[in-house]
């Protein structure tokens, strides 16, 4: 336990590791390969979580929701990694890197376990028939609401 808290006391601490660069032998080009390659993964990593946000959010009645929640938080975290590496050239944040990555690995298991217990719920989805009812649903309530506008003028009328 004595190992936990010191672990979490120092997460930001970089005192006990040296900067990648001085870990090795790295030319200039390949420690700039390095560094530019993980951070346009982070970057895309970054985008496309932002494009499945978006798509939620212009889809009303989205079937199985949690799992694009869960695909979201696996990229992100995943991307983090990557961007950490990148850091790592110049900050040392090997605690902090080995706490994004037993995330990951929780996230990425929890995203495993939810398609493995849903796929077969999505295989058999079919949101095309979903948004019809939703249509319908939604043209019925209009209708609904027209006839009832209507009974009131009637009403207005008799009276």
């Amino acid at each position: 336990m004595e190992q936990v808290l010191e672990f979490f006391n120092e997460l930001f601490s970089a005192d006990d590791w040296p900067a990648r660069w001085v870990c090795g032998e790295w030319s200039s080009f390949h420690g700039w390969l390095y560094i530019t390659s993980d951070i346009a993964i982070w970057l895309a990593y970054f985008v496309i979580p932002a494009i499945i946000i978006f798509f939620i959010q212009k889809r009303h009645n989205l079937p199985f929701l949690p799992v694009f929640w869960l695909f979201g938080a696996f990229i992100i975290l995943c991307g983090s990694t990557h961007l950490i590496d990148a850091i790592m050239f110049y900050w040392p944040g090997y605690r902090l890197s080995a706490l994004l990555r037993v995330l990951t690995a929780l996230v990425s298991l929890a995203t495993a376990f939810v398609l493995i217990r849903d796929l077969p719920k999505l295989i058999e989805a079919r949101p095309e028939d979903k948004l019809k009812t939703y249509k319908l649903e939604k043209q019925l309530k209009n209708y609904e609401e027209e006839i009832k506008a209507l009974k009131r003028q009637l009403n207005v009328k008799e009276e």
